[in-house]
């Protein structure tokens, strides 16, 4: 029988072997194009690296988010070791509040220009040293700062997170293994709000958005937005909170203390179903001011 009558005879058998045989060719030359293109091939086989090389041979590497700081609840025992900086605000919180087992650096009218050259103190013990000197008594586990208020009239936002950003880098120093939290500065009430004048919110949330940028979670420095404890829905100092628009009643201070509690890193700590979670770099308030109620 020869191969023609075969094929009458047979038509499918013949068809099949055929598909089998162009299939066959078919991977062949595929095979051969990815042998040809091996950047081809390893885009298909492997999952995209960290770290990827550009045509002119130079590592291109990732852009990568860092993790979100994970804030845990802490009680007051947290504050045995902390250290509170600032100027009357934070004066208030020492002789009014509830974190007595903390220590203070304070003073009326202290801000980040002067902050390095000022005498303060505890207020409770009538204290009156120095910063570095303040900072040299002991190591702490945390340090808190809080200034920015009576300077919003002096220098740019620039100028001043660039003084803002000395001081921490001088605390890093007397202070390696502390954790350093940067408060916001607590915006004003609509009755302090002045759109004209040196004391605004428009100003506060600029300089806290500076502020924000200054955070580095990979060398335990943190920001806190604190206004979300004491602001009203329109960005502004809660009026019930204060007599003067500007400091917190005493009791007041609570809700900062209780902010405090809830946004606290501890070292090695595992998280709990009370913990707090931001993204990186945390919260702020984009409001230009708020309305005179």
């Amino acid at each position: 029988m020869n191969f023609l009558k075969f094929l009458k005879r047979y038509p499918l058998i013949m068809a099949f072997v055929v598909s089998i045989a162009v299939a066959n060719i078919w991977d062949l030359v595929q095979n051969a194009k990815k042998i040809e293109d091996p950047a081809t091939t390893m885009a298909q086989t492997t999952t995209q690296p960290a770290e990827t090389t550009l045509a002119t041979g130079q590592p291109l590497v990732t852009e990568t988010t860092a993790p979100a700081a994970v804030f845990q609840t802490v009680d007051d025992s947290y504050f045995s070791d902390a250290l509170f900086i600032g100027d009357s605000r934070t004066e208030g919180l020492a002789l009014y509040g509830s974190l007595t087992n903390a220590d203070f650096f304070s003073s009326v009218g202290l801000s980040i220009f002067k902050v390095t050259e000022k005498a303060a103190g505890n207020p409770n013990t009538g204290e009156s040293v120095t910063l570095s000197q303040k900072l040299a008594q002991k190591q702490y586990g945390k340090v808190y700062i809080m200034l920015g208020l009576n300077e919003l009239g002096t220098g740019t936002t620039e100028s001043w997170a660039q003084t803002y950003a000395g001081v921490i880098s001088q605390i890093r120093q007397a202070q390696p293994n502390a954790i350093i939290y940067l408060q916001s500065i607590l915006v004003v009430a609509a009755s302090q709000d002045n759109p004209g004048g040196a004391i605004n919110n428009a100003t506060v949330n600029a300089r806290n958005q500076a502020l924000e940028a200054l955070a580095n979670p990979q060398d335990n420095i943190y920001y806190l937005n604190v206004n979300e404890a004491v602001m009203d829905a329109n960005g502004c100092l809660d009026a019930s909170l204060t007599s003067d628009g500007i400091h917190l009643l005493g009791n007041s201070l609570s809700l900062w203390e209780d902010y405090l509690k809830q946004h606290a890193i501890v070292p090695g700590g595992t998280g709990t179903a009370g913990n707090y979670t931001d993204d990186l770099h945390y919260r702020s308030y984009e409001h230009s001011g708020c309305a005179v109620m």
